[in-house]
C-alpha cells in the first residue's frame, strides 16, 4: 500500500512541475493575451499562445492558414479537449507545413503575434476569427494511456512472524500508440534563442 501511495504522489508531483515545451516557451513575466480578451475585441495585438484542434489546413503561395477550434490548455499546453468550445481562431506559418503531419483533428498550441481578425465562413455561417500571426506551433504527439493495477499477489516473506504470506504487486502499464512519432511545428520554423527564463 505504501508503494501504492508513493507512485501516485510521483505521478501528482510530476504533473505539478510540468512545463510548456521548448518550442512554445516564452520569457519569464512576458504577457500573454487571453483568447476571450482577443474574442472579446479588448486587444487586438501582442503575445498570444492558444491551443486547441485543427479543423482545416490551407497551403498558400508563401504561407499556411491553421484553423484551429480552441480548446484552453492545462499546465503544460495540451488541449483539454470536450464537447463544448469557445470557438475558432487562424494561425499563420511562413512557409509550407505538410497536410498529412498537420492533420484535422490534431492537438496543437500556438504561440505567436496578434493581429487583425479576419472573417470567414464555418461551412455557410459567416464567423469572426481571431488571428495569430508569424506563429509558431507544437503539434502534440497522441497521449500515452498509463494507469496503475493492483495484480496479482507474490510469495514474500513477512516479519516478524516465520512464515510465507501473500502481498498486492504494482504494475504500471504505459501503451504508446504505434505508429505515432512527435511530430513539432518548429521544426519550418526559424527560431532565435532567447537568453533569458522561459515559462
Amino acid at each position: 500500500m505504501r508503494w501504492l501511495s508513493f507512485a501516485l504522489f510521483s505521478a501528482v508531483f510530476i504533473s505539478g512541475c510540468a512545463t510548456y515545451p521548448d518550442a512554445v516557451k516564452v520569457a519569464q513575466g512576458t504577457p500573454l493575451i487571453s483568447y476571450q480578451s482577443a474574442t472579446q475585441g479588448k486587444v487586438q495585438q501582442g503575445t498570444a499562445r492558444w491551443s486547441g484542434v485543427i479543423a482545416k489546413v490551407e497551403n498558400n503561395a508563401s504561407n499556411t492558414r491553421l484553423e484551429v477550434v480552441y480548446f484552453p490548455g492545462n499546465n503544460s499546453g495540451r488541449p483539454q479537449i470536450s464537447d463544448q468550445t469557445q470557438g475558432r481562431f487562424v494561425a499563420y506559418i511562413h512557409g509550407f507545413v505538410d497536410p498529412m503531419v498537420y492533420q484535422q483533428g490534431k492537438s496543437v498550441t500556438v504561440l505567436g503575434q496578434l493581429a487583425q481578425p479576419e472573417t470567414g465562413l464555418v461551412d455557410k455561417f459567416q464567423y469572426l476569427y481571431p488571428v495569430i500571426q508569424q506563429a509558431v506551433v507544437y503539434l502534440w504527439p497522441k497521449q500515452q494511456d498509463t494507469r496503475v493495477d493492483i495484480v496479482d499477489p507474490w510469495p514474500l516473506w513477512r516479519t516478524p512472524y516465520p512464515y510465507w504470506g501473500y502481498g498486492p504487486a504494482i504494475r504500471i502499464r504505459t501503451t504508446i500508440p504505434t505508429g505515432e512519432k512527435p511530430a513539432q511545428g518548429p521544426l519550418h520554423v526559424e527560431q532565435s534563442n532567447q537568453g533569458t527564463e522561459q515559462r
